[in-house]
């Protein structure tokens, strides 16, 4: 068990289930919309900003420049080396109550949901029975700018999602069926 899940537990929970990335994937299905923005986006701010250099304006325009400058190169390539770097720091804890997700550059952020306030869980698997979890449905290019889940700036972090998401996680048939099993025990929605 990683030191510091024992104190995220709630009195009386218990863990099911504890696990880590065995992949670390670097695109995902957004990307396929995302990566052609993003050269848009930085191809432009490089373009103004070359201009705004070589046309001797003010330094502000230089400096407002540079900030778009800079979005654009993280949202080109920063994001995917925070995106592999915070897999690589990424724990997923399942209790009977809640799933932890302890992810981030240092892997000490903390983010919690309980179960019975999430939709079902579905999953994708690969042929070593290895899979992703998610809840409602995976992320995808049209979440981006469309349906009743708009993204914004999530869309670009490392963690798109508005609810966790369990990313290349060994046996994930057995995961799902942890978590199915925790929304149905009584007091979840989805206990008949």
């Amino acid at each position: 068990m990683m030191q510091g899940v024992e104190t995220s537990l709630l009195p009386g929970e218990r863990i099911v289930w504890d696990g880590r990335p065995v992949r670390h994937r670097v695109f995902r299905r957004a990307d396929v919309l995302l990566v052609p923005i993003s050269l848009l986006w930085c191809g432009f701010a490089v373009f103004w900003e070359s201009g705004v250099l070589f046309s001797g304006a003010p330094f502000f325009f230089v400096l407002w420049g540079a900030a778009f400058v800079l979005v654009g190169l993280y949202i080109v390539a920063g994001r995917f080396v925070v995106r592999v770097v915070s897999s690589r720091r990424t724990r997923y804890t399942i209790t009977d109550r809640r799933v932890l997700v302890h992810s981030g550059w240092s892997g000490s952020r903390l983010r919690t949901e309980y179960l019975h306030a999430l939709p079902p869980p579905v999953i994708t698997q690969e042929p070593d029975g290895s899979g992703s979890l998610a809840f409602g449905g995976f992320p995808g290019a049209a979440d981006v700018f469309t349906g009743g889940r708009r993204q914004g700036w999530r869309a670009w972090s490392s963690e798109p999602s508005l609810t966790p998401v369990l990313w290349d996680v060994p046996d994930i048939r057995r995961v799902r069926d942890f978590v199915a099993h925790a929304q149905t025990q009584p007091g979840g929605p989805y206990h008949s």
